[in-house]
């Protein structure tokens, strides 16, 4: 079921404890993209997100998703813990809504040039905006069936041979359809990102996207990362943003 959020002015299809699946702009609302130019350790991070959010003129309530680097791939007990200190830090913007985060999360770790500790990388917002179109964004998704349980729910669990890479990717695909589909949104015009450090992804625009009838307008963007709990191969997400901007966070011209 997808709820609203008003004082974000978004609507939000719930999901896990730590994201939503999915967000999208209310009537007479947009969502826009902030990149770092490098990404900020949480505490620097959260405080650029802070600041733009307040030059934009937008509460801390417009913020809808986060995109975050780590420096590893976790146990499960380690993702827990920091998802209760990333929760940790929303609920100090009261951004918590019955014990959820109702915004979007992309959480994987870099094959190369891995940060020494989780960064933010990028964020979603909300802004006051007439467009031609519905803008969306919906949380990396991972090969695991919508209701699985982890790590027994897993698509080929421990395989990373060709075909085990496409029926995960055919997985995440149906789940993120399933999630446009939710949100009463649509492929067209979206941007679709890819991460996994296996060199999967012309496969998975050929033999899984096209396969579907889904052919990217903005192609498909391949991230050499790896997703953020051990077990996992693969994560796309999908996003339509109104706009995306740059903020400058490095020390050089």
């Amino acid at each position: 079921m997808v709820l609203r959020n008003e004082a974000g002015q978004y609507a939000y299809l719930p999901g896990l404890r730590f994201a939503s699946s999915g967000v999208k702009a209310l009537p007479g609302m947009a969502i826009e993209q902030a990149v770092l130019s490098e990404p900020l350790p949480l505490t620097e991070g959260f405080e650029i997100i802070r600041r733009h959010l307040d030059d934009v003129c937008r509460p801390l309530a417009a913020l809808c998703g986060v995109e975050l680097r780590l420096p590893k791939t976790l146990s499960l007990d380690r993702f827990v813990a920091f998802n209760d200190t990333y929760l940790a830090k929303l609920d100090d913007w009261e951004l918590v809504r019955d014990g959820l985060s109702p915004l979007t999360r992309t959480n994987v770790s870099p094959s190369a040039g891995a940060p020494r500790e989780p960064m933010v990388g990028a964020f979603s917002y909300t802004v006051s905006a007439m467009s031609p179109f519905v803008s969306y964004v919906i949380s990396g998704i991972a090969e695991l069936p919508i209701s699985a349980q982890f790590p027994s729910g897993v698509v080929r669990l421990g395989e990373t041979g060709p075909d085990a890479l496409l029926e995960k990717a055919r997985c995440v695909v149906d789940v993120v359809d399933t999630h446009i589909r939710s949100l009463d949104v649509d492929w067209a015009g979206a941007a679709i990102h890819l991460y996994s450090a296996h060199d999967v992804a012309y496969a998975v625009q050929r033999e899984v996207l096209a396969a579907q009838g889904i052919t990217p307008s903005q192609g498909l963007m391949w991230h050499d990362t790896a997703p953020p709990v051990e077990g996992l191969e693969l994560e796309i997400d999908v996003r339509r943003y109104n706009r995306t901007v740059l903020l400058w966070t490095s020390g050089t011209s």
